[in-house]
């Protein structure tokens, strides 16, 4: 269950953390600390601690000045459990935000004991399955899988069971909304850990709003990039490709095909997948995000549908 704390020091790039459950950072003024903000005078050694677990705490350590949280006084907060919202607080000087990554927190509905009658109409996603398994060009013995009635995650599963790795990430790569499938390659790849930079802190802005504005911002970073690693360039690409047209400003609109998002995310898997060392336990690791990703999808009825469409 990663977490991501920012801190958004005056006049300066963000600096981001990223938490892993079990793990704690302390927060402070000190090089010493897991994220130092130096500048901050009103900010102590070590002035708050950050726990990732089943809940996300932030503590103020003791004797330590007052951590502010929208306003009143407070010794702890717990975060939401939702994670496409972000909590914002000031400590010191400097303000800060913190929100889980989508992955960590599947709301997934427990199944219905198969004794138990449902007058629930049966949801059959096969058409939209054959859809993106033809425009991703899944191979044959992963659309040979498909069933009537098919859901989106028993489809995935049978994918993973039967060993056709590329063809799984191939489909969530398009089924996922284009907001949550760049956020999954961002945090999969381990770009969300990499060093702070103005592209990356756009692409991190989108993945927040979704919306057209942020996306030009991205499009914009991107061309001012003189060699962006191929695994930043085709994950950007994504963002630009999710809305805006494809023509020059000057021309009629043409609005880019879905599935040209999914096809930058899976670009940047596989030049992602090249450079690690153990590929198999960076495949599982891909795989297991996203599926849970997909389970969450289909538990709160959320489509792959573009935010912030022009």
């Amino acid at each position: 269950m990663p977490l991501l704390l920012t801190a958004h020091p005056t006049n300066q790039a963000d600096l981001r953390l990223l938490l892993r459950v079990g793990q704690e950072a302390r927060v402070g003024s000190s090089e010493w600390v897991e994220l130092s903000i130096p500048d901050d005078q009103s900010i102590a050694l070590e002035h708050f601690v950050v726990r990732c677990g089943s809940d996300a705490v932030v503590e103020v350590l003791g004797e330590q000045q007052t951590l502010w949280v929208n306003g009143d006084g407070v010794e702890r907060f717990t975060l939401s459990d939702r994670c496409d919202q972000k909590t914002e607080f000031l400590a010191g000087q400097t303000s800060f935000s913190i929100r889980w990554s989508p992955d960590l927190v599947p709301k997934v509905k427990e199944p219905a004991a198969k004794d138990e009658p449902s007058d629930a109409p049966v949801v059959d996603d096969n058409f939209r399955i054959g859809e993106v398994a033809t425009r991703m060009k899944l191979s044959h013995t992963a659309i040979d899988l498909l069933q009537t009635p098919d859901r989106c995650s028993l489809y995935l599963q049978r994918l993973i069971d039967a060993g056709l790795a590329d063809d799984a990430i191939r489909f969530i790569a398009a089924a996922l909304p284009a907001v949550v499938a760049v956020d999954w390659a961002i945090v999969s790849s381990g770009l969300i850990e990499s060093a702070k930079d103005p592209l990356l802190d756009a692409m991190l802005a989108w993945t927040s709003t979704g919306g057209e504005a942020d996306r030009r911002v991205v499009a914009e970073q991107l061309k001012k990039v003189v060699e962006p690693s191929n695994v930043v360039k085709w994950i950007s690409q994504a963002i630009v490709l999710s809305g805006g047209s494809l023509a020059r400003d000057d021309q009629p609109m043409i609005v880019p095909p879905k599935h040209l998002c999914g096809i930058a995310i899976l670009t940047a898997h596989r030049w992602s997948l090249a450079a690690q060392a153990d590929r198999t336990v960076a495949m599982s690791q891909w795989l297991e995000s996203g599926k849970l990703l997909l389970d969450q999808m289909e538990a709160t009825g959320t489509r792959n549908e573009h935010k912030g469409a022009a």
